[in-house]
């Protein structure tokens, strides 16, 4: 743009030196306050173009340096970005092995709670057995303790009958009652035995 201008001057100087051969000197002589008018308005028009083009580099100038400033802020933010891209990459590659090890945590401490839950089941479940198999035999004495009740009181109807027929004859009978008796005795404190280990047991 200076260049054009410069050139635009160089052509108007000419044209005016020309104008001013072709007359000679008294014709310039003559002509000299019109020619000078036409000077000065040649050379207002040239501070006026020199005026805007000043203005322009200016402007350009200014335009310069602001695209410099926005490319200097375009970098620092690019590099910003950057910065917050790898920050929160490598938050994300935080949370993921959080949450990865929260997930392996979580599935370990289920696993251990099923096995306690089942290893619990399975304790319930021997100590019911257990229970049943006390229960079974302790209904096994009550029965024989049962039995060996009515044989006791058979026996002892028939040494009553004995001792009515022969007093002082010490009879099978009464062999049998006093054996009888002695087995009631045995099998009650079998009985009592198993009933007070059922009792602890399901204590």
């Amino acid at each position: 743009m200076k260049h054009k201008l410069l050139k635009v001057t160089l052509g108007v100087v000419a044209a005016v030196v020309l104008v001013f051969a072709g007359f000679g000197a008294k014709t310039l002589a003559d002509n000299y306050w019109s020619g000078h008018a036409d000077v000065d308005a040649i050379n207002t028009a040239l501070d006026k173009i020199n005026g805007q083009l000043t203005a322009k580099n200016t402007a350009l100038a200014t335009a310069k340096n602001q695209l410099t400033q926005a490319q200097s802020d375009l970098t620092t933010a690019q590099q910003d970005l950057a910065t917050s891209k790898a920050q929160v990459t490598a938050l994300q590659q935080q949370y993921n092995n959080l949450q990865t090890q929260y997930n392996n945590d979580t599935a370990s401490l289920q696993q251990q709670i099923q096995q306690k839950i089942a290893e619990g089941n399975q304790k319930v479940a021997d100590l019911q057995t257990t229970v049943n198999n006390k229960q079974k035999d302790l209904d096994t004495a009550n029965q024989t303790i049962s039995s060996l009740n009515q044989k006791v009181s058979d026996l002892t109807q028939q040494v009553a009958d004995a001792k009515n027929s022969k007093t002082n004859e010490l009879s099978q009978t009464q062999r049998d009652l006093l054996q009888a008796k002695q087995d009631v005795s045995e099998t009650r404190a079998k009985a009592e035995s198993i009933a007070a280990q059922s009792t602890s047991t399901t204590e």
